[in-house]
């Protein structure tokens, strides 16, 4: 078997990436999630932020003064808390399996055209690689039916190789139910996480908002990067074509050009959808075309982050 990290990361890749590493130092430590702080800021004990009040929290740190003032519960943070727990769920699903042609029509070689399985597994392996390497503990979690593969969060940089290895043994599965998947992942998580979900959400709507919402309602961070293939967004097909579903056991013959106005709109609808539900309830939500490379999704997702951060400050938010 092909060692993980030259399968998922290309000496290119493994290249560009450090240089995102050397971005990441180089904005506000923690720009990433909005809630991690430099580990050598001073005593352990220098209080640093709030966070919304979880069952479970210790209620000897709830801030009875901003109590007052909000009606609502917050406990303190301190320093020695502020290195995050992070949690990658990654889509496993047959629907990720999908390659499609591209905005140039032409299919690109093998190690250029990726499909959305492939886009994830890399995306997923450098935001690993990433948060490790600032000290924080990452696990993973592939997730199709239910979770398939879970593994805790850990700091330590050598965990990289079990995750790299998870990433790289994922073989699409049909089923998806992300409402299912996130309640078995609360049982296996303590405490506060930082969960980034990789998928198209290709489910059913409402429970898999709703489950979204529980994660983010418990005082959890959420961060969704939504993947979708060029021609799934377009469809660029002309045609009369057998299309076979990925999910299901379904085949229609369809012509494109009869369908392709009503087909996007209802894409967009859903892509809208999902980013206003994420808007609602201060959930991260970042959309991806496979056909982005992506170092520039990385960068793109940093930038915006920390653009985030500094509006919230200047609002006093």
């Amino acid at each position: 078997m092909a060692d993980p990290v030259t399968h998922l990361l290309s000496a290119d890749l493994v290249a560009r990436l450090r240089t995102l590493e050397i971005k990441a130092r180089e904005v506000a430590e923690g720009a990433l999630t909005g809630i991690h702080h430099s580990s050598h800021r001073g005593s352990s004990l220098e209080f640093v932020e709030h966070k919304p009040y979880s069952p479970g929290d210790d209620i000897r740190m709830i801030d009875w003064k901003l109590f007052a003032k909000s009606d609502r519960y917050y406990i303190k943070q301190f320093e020695d808390e502020t290195n995050i727990r992070c949690l990658i769920l990654v889509d496993g699903s047959s629907s990720m399996a999908y390659r499609g042609m591209g905005p140039s029509g032409q299919k690109k070689g093998p190690r250029e055209r990726m499909s959305k399985l492939e886009y994830a597994q890399v995306l997923a392996a450098a935001l690993a690689w990433l948060l490790l390497n600032q000290s924080d503990a990452v696990g993973l979690a592939v997730f199709g039916a239910g979770v398939r593969k879970y593994l805790p969060p850990r700091s330590q940089s050598s965990f990289l190789q079990p995750i790299l290895k998870g990433l790289a043994e994922i073989v699409p599965e049909p089923g998806t139910d992300l409402g299912r998947s996130v309640h078995e992942v609360i049982e296996r998580t303590h405490g506060h996480i930082l969960f980034i979900f990789i998928s198209d959400f290709f489910d059913e709507p409402e429970p898999m908002i709703n489950s979204l919402k529980l994660l983010k309602h418990r005082g959890h961070e959420l961060i969704l990067f939504q993947i979708l293939d060029h021609d799934e967004i377009e469809f660029p097909f002309s045609r009369l074509s057998m299309f076979e579903g990925l999910e299901e056991e379904v085949k229609l013959l369809v012509d494109p050009r009869a369908i392709r106005e009503e087909y996007q709109r209802q894409v967009q609808f859903f892509i809208e959808r999902m980013k206003s539900e994420c808007l609602g309830d201060r959930i991260d939500y970042w959309f991806v075309n496979t056909f982005t490379p992506a170092e520039q999704t990385l960068s793109g997702y940093l930038a915006h982050r920390e653009a985030r951060k500094k509006t919230y400050r200047l609002r006093g938010v």
